[in-house]
């Protein structure tokens, strides 16, 4: 073991104040570095060292370890040079297993086993221009259960830590999970790892002020992912100067979003290559909040959709004994100065009939469409409320750029679509939307009987200054008797063009039975409200059993309104529980209670729906059992 005083750039990698670090070199401590020998102890006894010194560098010279699990501990610099690999033995028994204290769905679910792990350390670092390869192209390659797979790195309730300059190649797991840490800076990493299989590249999960930066990602799943696996909120994220490609999505929040997400800032960033999925996914369904997102600056290439925005049903508890107990809102999303070339899909903004997405705006926004495809009906649009949340779900919407249904304060400024050959759909679709603007909107038309936009089942609509690239009979199409205060100024029209044409109304298809399941209570007798037959719980409620048909995990879905401006709980009622669900909005809307119980094939169960309080303003119309599958992984 050697005491050297360390200069001015290292000391900038440090997370202390003092003008010294003790070095402590792998090497002295029995390392190898050969790619045979098993150097975890060596190392190990290294970071134990330095930790109980005080803090210092733990330096890995040029070579290549061969290591399962290192634990990372208080006020240690994981330092690699030059050369230097550390590599994921392919054998499972190295790796410890380890029960982390931190509540969350990814504790154990996930990944049991780690190359790097903490938990509730203070002033770590793993820097330098080494490398951690996970060893994960040929090994650890079966699919389930994924926490038989290592991670390369997780650090869990750690506070101030740095990840700087490392290259993190072929995990066997997700690359780089920080979990409910807080004080984060990852700058100037490499994150590549092309397998497929749950291989993400940086998930930030459940942490608070995080920045990352001047960094690079190549992976099979997500590249970046924020994530809330608890009810902890993942919030003070600054994302800059990255360039992203991914056979999932580039930059993303959820699915896991019980926690939700907020105050969360991406720039200057460049997503490409992305096939399948989306290049931006805003995504929360398990009843966590999303809010404060801004995206500025943004060029994407090859991307599947570029934007996916959604507020979805899934709610799905973290744990078992919990299940959510509300459904958050979704307000204040910022997506300005973004350049896309080559999209396949439209974007899509997609709320909840009864929980509109709020205050989106939409400026600088330039988009090239390479495919064309035939639409669905805009009467047929599926719900698809309580599904895993992807874009392609929605790949025949009736726009090929940009589809919204159910949103609230929606601003386009400065938009500019094209559309490929042949393309028969109009460049953007509005459905169940309210307090419109669109400034400065222009779409590529091919077809003459082609409008830029469709609008359908809207109020307070406002646009100036749109025009339409190409030939069309009309700027904007209405479907007759479902536009309320359509405000039109300034539209720029070609020789005989006209501004709005009307078009027959298209009743809506199915806008609550579009999940299966046979387990189906249906209120018969009652009150008429907005066309669904409901029974009032104003001092009453409802009662019934459903027969289990088998085993697993259950979730009751009651289609319920609350006529009151003031949000109201409801109480589910069966043997001896009870369960507690805020009715937060006042239109027909599920309220999906994950049931605390499970029960065997073949049982009866009873059921009870009673308002908390007198005189009630709650309505009950169907209620619907699904099966949930709480072990899939995402």
């Amino acid at each position: 073991m050697k005491k050297l005083t360390v200069n001015i750039l290292s000391l900038a990698l440090m997370l202390t104040s003092i003008e010294t670090y003790a070095q402590y070199i792998a090497k002295d401590f029995g390392a190898k570095g050969n790619g045979s020998i098993l150097d975890t102890p060596a190392i190990q006894s290294a970071i134990d060292k330095a930790s109980a010194d005080g803090g210092g560098i733990v330096n890995i010279s040029s070579g290549t370890y061969l290591i399962g699990t290192l634990i990372l501990k208080d006020n240690v610099n994981l330092h690699l040079q030059p050369g230097a690999t550390l590599m994921g033995s392919p054998n499972c028994r190295d790796y410890i297993e380890i029960n982390q204290k931190f509540e969350s769905r990814s504790k154990e679910l996930y990944s049991k086993y780690f190359m790097v792990f903490a938990e509730g350390a203070k002033n770590i670092s793993i820097t330098g221009s080494g490398i951690i390869n996970g060893n994960g192209l040929t090994n650890f390659t079966k699919v389930y259960p994924q926490n038989q797979r290592p991670f390369i790195v997780r650090l869990v309730n750690c506070e101030n830590v740095i990840i700087r300059d490392v290259h993190l190649l072929n995990s066997a797991n997700w690359t780089l999970h920080l979990l409910g840490c807080k004080d984060v800076n990852v700058e100037g990493v490499e994150i590549v790892n092309e397998a497929n299989s749950n291989r993400d590249g940086l998930d930030i999960d459940c942490c608070q002020r995080v920045t990352v930066s001047n960094s690079r990602f190549s992976t099979g799943d997500d590249a970046i992912v924020m994530k809330a696996s608890s009810d902890v909120i993942c919030q003070d994220i600054a994302i800059t100067n990255c360039i992203v490609s991914s056979r999932a999505t580039g930059i993303k929040t959820g699915t896991e979003s019980n926690g939700g997400f907020r105050n969360i800032t991406v720039s200057n960033c460049i997503i490409k290559d992305i096939p399948v999925h989306s290049g931006i996914e805003l995504i929360t369904v398990d009843g966590g909040m999303m809010q404060n997102i801004m995206f500025d600056n943004i060029s994407m290439k090859n991307v599947a959709t570029p934007i996916f925005i959604r507020l979805g049903l899934r709610a799905r508890p973290f744990k078992s004994g919990q299940y959510v107990q509300h459904i958050d809102d979704v307000s204040d999303i910022s997506l300005n100065n973004i350049s896309v070339t080559n999209a396949k899909l439209p974007s899509s903004i997609m709320g909840l009939y009864n929980k509109k997405i709020r205050n989106v705006s939409i400026t600088n926004y330039t988009v090239r469409n390479s495919v064309v495809q035939e639409a669905v009906p805009y009467n047929k649009v599926a719900f698809e409320d309580f599904a895993y949340p992807m874009a392609i779900m929605f790949e025949h919407l009736p726009a090929y750029g940009l589809y919204c249904r159910n949103v609230e304060e929606l601003y386009l400024q400065n938009v500019t679509m094209y559309s490929a050959d042949n393309e028969a759909r109009p460049a953007l679709t509005f459905d169940r939307v309210k307090s419109v603007e669109l400034q400065s909107v222009k779409a590529e038309i091919k077809n003459s009987g082609t409008p830029l936009a469709h609008f359908r089942n809207s109020k307070n609509i406002t646009a100036s200054f749109c025009r339409t690239i190409g030939n069309s009979n009309f700027i904007f199409e209405v479907e007759e008797n479902t536009i309320k205060n359509l405000n039109l100024s300034n539209s720029i029209l070609q020789p005989g063009q006209k501004e709005i044409a009307k078009v027959t109304r298209l009743e809506d298809d199915r806008l609550f039975d579009d999940f299966k399941t046979e387990l189906k209570y249906t209120v018969d007798k009652g009150v008429m409200t907005n066309s669904l037959t409901a029974k009032s719980l104003k001092n009453d409620q409802v009662k019934f059993n459903m027969e289990m048909t088998k085993r697993g995990s259950l979730q009751l879905c009651i289609l319920i309104l609350n006529d009151s401006a003031a949000p109201e709980k409801v109480l589910l009622k069966y043997e001896d529980v009870t369960q507690e669900f805020t009715i937060n909005w006042s239109e027909w809307g599920w309220a999906p209670i994950t049931l605390l119980n499970e029960y065997p094939m073949n049982k009866m169960v009873d059921f009870e729906i009673v308002p908390l309080k007198d005189n009630s303003n709650l309505k009950v119309a169907m209620v619907y059992l699904r099966y949930q599958d709480t072990k899939l992984t995402d």
